[in-house]
């Protein structure tokens, strides 16, 4: 797929306790079928992880996720270190059981995509 076939679809989070620091979301998207594949792994959205197909009407001008089409398996694991010495090591440890990671803005936050394969019980040694 090249990448002018991605498009972003938003997610409203709601706010509990002043978190998440964001109201909205963004992912990638690749278009199939009547929905769209997630292509990357969330920080903050819920309920949807890596390679869900999902709804999304259009608002605005902007497409706006509208509930999951298709669980893809995978599960996202959300990482907030207290070091932020330890969080190479962390995405290294988590890389290297098959699981990817994507860093955020802040350095010491981030998230995990879980492919359906890997057993998450597996993942408590961290």
């Amino acid at each position: 797929m090249s990448i002018d076939q991605y498009v972003k679809i938003l997610f409203r989070l709601p706010k509990q306790n002043g978190y998440p620091p964001v109201e909205w979301e963004g992912l990638w998207a690749l278009p199939q079928g009547e929905g769209y594949r997630i292509d990357n792994v969330p920080f903050y959205a819920r309920l949807v992880s890596f390679g869900d197909v999902v709804f999304a009407a259009e608002v605005n001008g902007d497409l706006v996720f509208d509930g999951v089409k298709v669980p893809g398996g995978h599960s996202t694991i959300r990482v907030i270190s207290y070091s932020s010495e330890l969080v190479s090591e962390m995405r290294g440890g988590f890389e290297s059981l098959g699981c990817s990671t994507e860093l955020s803005n802040i350095e010491t936050f981030f998230s995990v995509d879980v492919p359906p394969k890997l057993i998450i019980s597996v993942l408590s040694i961290f």
